[in-house]
Formats: structure tokens, C-alpha cells, sequence
């Protein structure tokens, strides 16, 4: 009898490890599996604009991906309990920084023509009376290539690489200015 009661225990037991595995199994791949389709939604933008944090959630669903292909389903389980967070704080932080550089650039897009002319006013002055120093022609062609090439990037989507030209024109300019005997601009 205590023979059977003990058999009876050691099956209820190996039937509720299962099952506890059995679920753990089932919420890790059910977890994984969002996380990775949230995270492909957000992928592109987050990639672009905060590459180091999508590539610490990349790692971290791959490490959930690696234990539950390992069978260790209950360390798959517990890492995959941080999934959905560390995506929507990816997803937040790719927003922020899309909106932190379109304000940026919405400052410099204001400003850069305006200081062009002006710069370009000053150089006709010069030329006009032949003290225009040599290469300025020359930079501030450059200026206008990189403002261009700057606003391509804009309109097309790539608000990275339009500040970091827009940035480099602007360099440029307060060089050229301080080589005409301008004031830089702030």
C-alpha cells in the first residue's frame, strides 16, 4: 500500500514537472515568437536611429531563441519574460530619436539657406571688388553640394546621414565665413 502511494506520488509529481515544462515550453515559444514580430515591425526604424539598442534586442531574443532550442525551456520562459518591454522601449527610443533629429533638422533647414545667401552676398561683394580670397569660390561650392546632398538624404528618409551632411556643410560655411571676415553664425 505505502509502496503504491509512493508510486502514486513520484507520477503526480513527474506529471506536474511536465506540465509545468509543458507550459514553460508553450509560454516561451508563444513569447519568443511575439517578440520577434514585434520586434520586425520596429526592426527598420530602430536600426536606423538607435542601432545600439536593436542590437541588444536582437541578442536578447536569440538568447531566449538559443535556450528554448537547447530545451531548457525554463530559462527560455524567463528570458523571454523581458521581451516585449525591451522591444517597446526600442520602439519608444527609435521614435525619440527620429523626432529629436526632424526637429534638428527643421532648425537647420531654417537656417542653412539663409546663411548661404548671405555668405554668398558677401562673396559677390568681394569678387565684385576683386579681394575675394582664393578657394572661397571653390568652398563654398562645396557648402552648396553638401547642403544639397544634406536635403536628399532628408527626402528620403534618411535623417542620420541628412544631419550628419547638413552638420558637415555647416562647418564648412563658418570656415568660409571666418576666411571672408564674417561672424560666424551661432
Amino acid at each position: 500500500m505505502k509502496t503504491k502511494i509512493v508510486l502514486a506520488a513520484i507520477l503526480a509529481g513527474m506529471m506536474f514537472s511536465s506540465a509545468c515544462e509543458n507550459a514553460q515550453k508553450t509560454g516561451a515559444d508563444v513569447a519568443i515568437k511575439s517578440a520577434q514580430t514585434a520586434y520586425s515591425t520596429v526592426a527598420d526604424q530602430a536600426n536606423q536611429y538607435v542601432p545600439d539598442q536593436a542590437k541588444d534586442v536582437q541578442t536578447a531574443i536569440q538568447s531566449a531563441k538559443d535556450a528554448y532550442d537547447k530545451g531548457d525551456y525554463a530559462a527560455a520562459f524567463e528570458a523571454s519574460k523581458a521581451l516585449p518591454d525591451k522591444v517597446k522601449a526600442l520602439a519608444t527610443a527609435a521614435a525619440a530619436k527620429k523626432d529629436e533629429l526632424t526637429a534638428k533638422w527643421g532648425e537647420m533647414s531654417g537656417s542653412m539657406p539663409g546663411l548661404i545667401a548671405a555668405v554668398q552676398t558677401k562673396m559677390d561683394a568681394l569678387t565684385k571688388s576683386h579681394k575675394l580670397p582664393a578657394g572661397a569660390a571653390d568652398s563654398m561650392a562645396a557648402v552648396k553640394q553638401s547642403w544639397t546632398d544634406a536635403s536628399a538624404a532628408f527626402s528620403s528618409g534618411q535623417l542620420s546621414d541628412a544631419m550628419a551632411k547638413a552638420s558637415a556643410a555647416k562647418a564648412k560655411l563658418a570656415e568660409l565665413q571666418t576666411t571672408l571676415g564674417m561672424k560666424p553664425a551661432a
